[in-house]
């Protein structure tokens, strides 16, 4: 059998047409969820111990990615949610499995249901936390601001500082409301009439140390969540003493999705072809009418 004269002009459109496959197939989403996660490692870099927080924590990271979704906590909502929009691969702020360990939990049916959903929509669950927050940027707090309206206003050297067009305390929390689109878990101390000209964003816990050392330089202190034995009751006796100061916690999950949109949008550029969307989790409390 003779063999076939291929010429390097042949060859090199044969060459040719295979990296166009390749390409193509890649834009269609057929990069495996430990590739994509290759990619945000090196492009992240540091230490990533298998003890650690972030990694893995439900699913076959060899599942071909149709599209990633970005959220501040993978619940089941959320889950279904990416599911419907084509997106396995949910790169979570927070725990999958409701603790620090993020493992199994034996014996829990709510556990079980979750883990079985995941497994039957061949979902794969991600979580990017420490490395995420170690960026040069603080992406969490800009994504809120940014979220709000506010990041115009920031005050330089200072990117939790923000002075904003003056406005009561009661409308600056109605704005609040408005822009995160919360529902019950946004709680306010402090005079509603007071007037709120620099504020304080602080996504996640503020610790009471946080918060005493800063509570002097602004109107406003806008948290996720704090110890309310500690930092709520201290809030309010500065009120009793007088002073026209606020805090409102807006509930720690709800302050940390902005931050996973700007993630979806960074991710974009790291895996270029697949589709990247964030998906809010959402205040999930409700209001007695």
């Amino acid at each position: 059998m003779e063999k076939p004269d291929l010429s390097r002009r042949r060859f090199t459109l044969i060459a040719g047409a295979l990296t166009a496959s390749q390409i193509s197939l890649q834009a269609a989403g057929t990069r495996t969820a430990q590739e994509v996660v290759r990619r945000i490692q090196t492009s992240l870099g540091g230490e990533w111990p298998p003890e650690g927080p972030d990694g893995f924590k439900a699913g076959d990271p060899s599942t071909p990615v149709t599209g990633i979704a970005t959220t501040a906590m993978a619940t089941l909502d959320v889950l279904k949610r990416a599911m419907k929009a084509r997106a396995n691969l949910v790169v979570t702020y927070e725990p999958t499995f409701f603790s620090r360990q993020d493992g199994p939990v034996p014996g829990d049916p709510v556990y079980q249901s979750k883990k079985e959903f995941i497994e039957k929509n061949r979902l794969v669950v991600f979580r990017l936390r420490d490395h995420w927050r170690a960026r040069n940027e603080n992406d969490m707090l800009a994504g809120l601001a940014e979220l709000l309206g506010w990041t115009k206003y920031r005050v330089k050297l200072d990117d939790a500082l923000y002075n904003i067009p003056a406005a009561s305390a009661e409308d600056t929390v109605a704005l609040i409301r408005k822009k995160l689109n919360l529902r019950g878990g946004l709680r306010a101390v402090g005079d509603r009439r007071a007037q709120v000209r620099r504020v304080l964003l602080y996504p996640g816990v503020m610790t009471p140390a946080t918060m005493w050392q800063r509570y002097g330089e602004t109107d406003l202190i806008i948290a996720g969540e704090v110890r309310e034995w500690e930092n709520t009751h201290y809030a309010a006796d500065i009120f009793t003493i007088g002073e026209k100061r606020g805090l409102v916690t807006i509930g720690r999950v709800a302050s940390e999705d902005p931050g996973m949109r700007v993630c979806a949008k960074w991710l974009k550029t790291i895996a270029p072809g697949v589709p990247a969307r964030w998906i809010t989790t959402g205040d999930l409390y409700w209001r007695a009418v």
